[in-house]
This record gives C-alpha cells, structure tokens and sequence, in this order.
C-alpha cells in the first residue's frame, strides 16, 4: 500500500531560507521568498488542470489566471495586500470565457483554455484558445483591459492547432506556441498536426503562421547536432512548439520533445534556425534514480544521460549578451488508443528489481545497486541520439545558454542542486510526486521535474524563479553573472502532512493518488518589481494546478 510519510518536525509550509545546504555557500545575503498571501479558486484535480497560468497587470493591480478546470478566467484583486501585512485570502471575479466566446464567434468550437498574457502597456488581455476538434486551428482572444480588472472583448484570431502558450512581443504583437500533438496517436489516416508559431498583429488583427517546413528536408543535418526527431516523421510533423521568451526582436521557441530552442525574427517572420539545447551529463553530476531505496541516494552513471527537453523558457540581457534559461521538465509522447492499434509511448521501462538492465545494458542490478523500476526514452525510435547511450527524461534542472551567431552557447547548469536541496529539506517527502507524499516515488521518472521558469532584477541584479511541478516550491538563483549562478533560496507552501478530504483515489483497493494540503504543483510563474507591486516589494506569483491556488510570495 501507498503510504503518506509523517512529516519532520523541523518542516514548515513557509521559508526555507534558513537551512541552506552546505555546498551552496555562494547564497546571496539576506535574499528570501515569504508567501504574503494566497487565492483559492475552491477547486482542486489530483491530475492538475485547475490553476494553470497566470499573468500581471501592473496598470490596475490585477492578477489574470486560467482555471483549466471549469474554463474561467480568475481576475484576482492584488491591491488588498497594500499596508495589510501578510497571510491575506485573495479574491477574485470569475470571467466565462466560453460563454463570451460562443456569443462572439459561434463558427468557433471552444475546447480549452490554456494561456493568458497581458501586453507591457497593460491596456489588452489575450488568452490562447483551443479548438475542440485536437486538429483544428485555435485562436486568440482579446480583450481590452478596464482600469477596475474587467474586460472588453475586442476580437478572434486565428492561430495555428493547439496554442499552448500566448505572450505579447511587444504592445501590437501576439506570439502563440501552437504545438499541434498528435492526440489520437499514429497510424495510417490518423492527423499530426504540425507545430507552428503564430504572430498576430494586434492593430490589423490579423495572423501570420510560420510552420517548420523549410526544415524538412534538414532532419539528418538537425539530428547530427543533437536534436530529437521521429524516425520517418518530417520535422515540421514532430516539432511542437510548447513556450516562448522574447528579446530584441528575437522569439526563443522551446521545442521540448526535440530536446531543442528555434529561433524567430518575428519581423521577417522566419527561423533563424533550431538548436540543441544539450543533455544533462550523468556521468559529471549525480543523479537519484532509484526509487526503491527510500532515500536521497545519488551517483554518477557513465552511460547515462538526462534528455533536457525543455518546457518553461525566459530570456534576459547582462553585460550586453542576450541569455535564455531553460527548465528542463522531461516529456513523454503517450496518444493514442492500444484497442485502436494507434497507441505509441516513448518510454522504456525497466524493472531492475526483475533483472531488467538499461536499454544499453551498461547499468545493470549488479552494478548499481538499483532494485526499482526506471523510466528510460526510447532512443530507437529517434534521431539524434547514440546508440551507445542510455537517456532518461529532463535534466532535473535549469540551464542558462548565452545567444551567439552560431545558437547558443551553455555558460551554466544546476546539475544535482534540486535534488540535493530538496533531499536536504524534505528528506521524508524527497522527490515525492504532486499526487501523493510518498517519498522516493519520483526518482526513477524525472525527479522533481522543473516545469516553469522566469526572471526578475531587483536591487541591481537578475534572479532566476524556476517551478518544481511534483515535490513542489520555487528555487531561486542569482544569475546577475550568468557563468556564475548562485542558488539563492528556495520555498516551497505545501502541506505534505495534510490530505484535502474527498481527493483520495484508490486502485485495487489501495490509496493511489491524493492532494496535499497548501500549494502543490506550480505550473505557470509571473515576477512583480517592486516598481509594480501593490506593497512595494518585488513579488513572484506562483499558479499551482492541483491544488487550484495561487500563493503570492514577496521578496525580501
């Protein structure tokens, strides 16, 4: 039976700063994350979907976040928290988007919402809109932004299948990630969307959708250098385009499940090209995989390597370079129907317990202790990989690349610091998932998987904010020099003592899944300078999507 550990007594849902571990001692003096208040959208999803993403107007003070659950959009009221102090309960209106979209453009069949942006001047909302048919163009909504946080719809847009991810470039332009999955898997007759990148010009409104066909007849070329691609599947197919980070007329596009970043002049609306973004070396820094020992037991693997495959993305300037920082989540391809003989997964499963070896047969029980089950890619399927090697999903970690004429050039990785950090905090709910508290249970499947990612200057220098979607919390890095990042602090505001009643799932009998207490999975993050802030102070927003919450953490 699943068991929910006890919790150490040392533990609290707040600020961790005062136990840093010991071999982070380029901490950054007197930085820490305090969580001031929270909102509750009163809902919750073991599997997630509630509070997704969430963007700041600092024109009127307002919060916008998506609620995948029940398709509204939270405008919650920030300017509460000025002069109140801390620990204050967030309200918000809700909007029905799905109503006010029907009432605009009925022709449009509305299947989720899944991302929203507020433009620089805050004068316009957009939100990312799926079709309900998963091989149908999406579209853009937006809404000019009233000064008491209400909305005017102002238009549709059509972008490219599935927008994932909505961003303003600038105040008249729109950016979606339209990722175009393949969700009722592969087979003869069956659709896979192609990936593309949407410009809107808000003025015009109008779309312009710049697909990767130019690259289809470079995928022996793309996979030379390190990128992932389908064997027998074009690039402009396989790529799906998950998030976007803009500066200086640039888009930095993740493309995570090819392991790689395009670039876009969204300009001329065209990719400069698509790069690698490299893989975790598990040989150099350790790495826990085995979830069978109860414990935060790292080493290194010769053969092993961590697949990055980027999700969350933000980019930032420092000593006249342009830098982008990944967090490097880990993906899994899972569509389709076994029954329908269209199902197709990209992991690779091994039991070591049952004398299963890595796909190489490099590790083996033998000579690594392992006794678990460890998830690895199914490397051949793939372009872009050796043979020779053995890769698991992400990387576990953020990694800071400088922008050159060539692509990018790696000045910085985390290596093992999230792990160890978490190990050092929680060692009785280490790499714990975000729909259970039971230790280890991550270890041989992306760990504590960093999901999103972003970037805030205060006080003269940049900190990087990246997300653990399952062991929960933010980690927070000064990278005012990038080559030498320094971890900073880390909060993490869920209650792994606690079990919110009702959210218990059995399987055979036995309690499988549940949600936690406080604030668990962190998908989407937004920064607030303290120029902005209601309070003064700098700010980070954390939209957390199964326990349906939004904790406002200050910095101090």
């Amino acid at each position: 039976m699943r068991k929910i550990m006890k919790a150490a007594c040392a533990l609290t849902a707040a600020v961790f700063c005062a136990c840093v571990p010991a071999f982070a001692s380029g901490i950054s003096e007197g930085i820490t994350m305090h969580k001031s208040a929270s909102y509750s959208s009163g809902e919750y999803n073991v599997d997630g979907g509630v509070m997704e993403i969430i963007a700041y107007n600092k024109s009127n003070q307002k919060a916008y976040a998506v609620n995948g659950q029940s398709g509204v959009l939270a405008v919650i009221d920030l300017s509460a928290m000025e002069g109140n102090g801390s620990d204050i309960e967030l309200s918000a209106e809700n909007i029905d988007i799905r109503s006010l979209v029907g009432e605009m453009d009925s022709s449009f069949s509305y299947g989720d919402m899944t991302s929203v942006a507020v433009s620089p001047d805050g004068s316009l909302v957009a939100l990312a809109l799926q079709d309900a048919s998963f091989d149908e163009d999406g579209r853009a909504a937006i809404f000019s932004c009233n000064e008491d946080g209400s909305l005017t719809f102002k238009a549709l847009v059509r972008t490219g299948v599935q927008p994932d991810m909505i961003t303003f470039a600038d105040d008249n332009t729109i950016l979606t990630a339209d990722e175009g999955e393949p969700r009722e898997g592969y087979g003869e007759g069956i659709a896979d969307p192609a990936g593309s990148v949407s410009i809107i010009d808000v003025n015009s409104l109008t779309s312009t959708v710049v697909g990767f066909e130019a690259f289809d007849s470079s995928a022996d070329e793309l996979a030379s250098q390190g990128v992932i691609i389908m064997k027998g599947v074009l690039p402009s197919a396989d790529f799906e385009p998950e998030y976007i980070a803009v500066s200086e007329g640039k888009a930095y596009v993740t493309l995570q499940e090819a392991n790689a970043v395009a670039v876009l002049d969204i300009g001329s609306a065209s990719f400069d090209g698509i790069y690698s973004i490299g893989f975790e070396d598990y040989s150099i820094h350790e790495v826990d995989i085995d979830k069978k020992d109860d414990a935060y037991n790292p080493r290194t693997y010769d053969s092993l390597r961590g697949i990055r495959m980027p999700d969350g993305i933000a980019a930032f300037t420092a000593n006249g370079a342009t830098y982008i920082v990944t967090a490097n989540e880990g993906d899994a391809r899972e569509w389709g129907d076994e029954d329908d003989g269209t199902f197709y997964i990209s992991e690779d499963e091994r039991d070591f317990g049952d004398g299963d070896t890595s796909p190489t047969g490099a590790i083996t029980a033998g000579n690594s202790g392992l006794e678990g089950k460890v998830v690895f890619f199914r490397s051949s399927d793939y372009l872009g990989l050796d043979e020779n090697t053995d890769y698991i999903f992400g990387g576990r970690t953020f990694t800071i690349f400088e922008v050159t004429d060539k692509g990018f050039e790696e000045v910085f990785t985390s290596g093992s610091d999230f792990e160890a950090v978490t190990a050092d905090l929680y060692p009785e709910f280490y790499n714990s998932s975000n729909d259970n508290a039971v230790l280890d249970d991550r270890s041989g499947k992306k760990g504590p998987e960093a999901e999103s990612i972003t970037v805030g200057t205060f006080n003269g220098r940049t900190y990087a904010f990246t997300a653990l979607e399952r062991t929960g919390g933010v980690m927070m890095y000064d990278v005012t020099d990038p080559s030498d990042a320094k971890f900073t602090d880390y909060i993490n505001t869920r209650d792994f003592r606690s079990v919110v009643d009702g959210s218990q799932e059995y399987e055979d009998g036995e309690l499988d899944k549940w949600v936690t207490g406080g604030d668990v999975a962190p998908e989407g993050l937004a920064f607030i300078s303290a120029d902005d802030s209601p309070t003064g102070r700098p700010m980070l927003l954390a939209a957390c999507e199964v326990s349906g919450t939004v904790a406002v953490c200050e910095i101090y």
